[in-house]
């Protein structure tokens, strides 16, 4: 990710990923920080819990 969107390339000037056509601007770290947090599944909220009764 960083090579391809965040880090300009000597020869071309530009990031590979815009040298293909795929963004058409340079990317931080924070967006590819973003971009993985959205990806990753939130926890589930666990279920109500009962209370156990206790049998005499």
């Amino acid at each position: 990710m960083h090579y391809n969107f965040c880090r300009i390339h000597q020869t071309l000037r530009v990031t590979p990923a815009m040298e293909a056509g795929v963004t058409d601007r340079l990317w931080e770290i924070a967006d590819v920080v973003d971009l993985v947090e959205a990806a990753t599944p939130k926890p589930n909220r666990p279920a109500t819990y009962r209370k156990r009764e206790i049998s005499n």
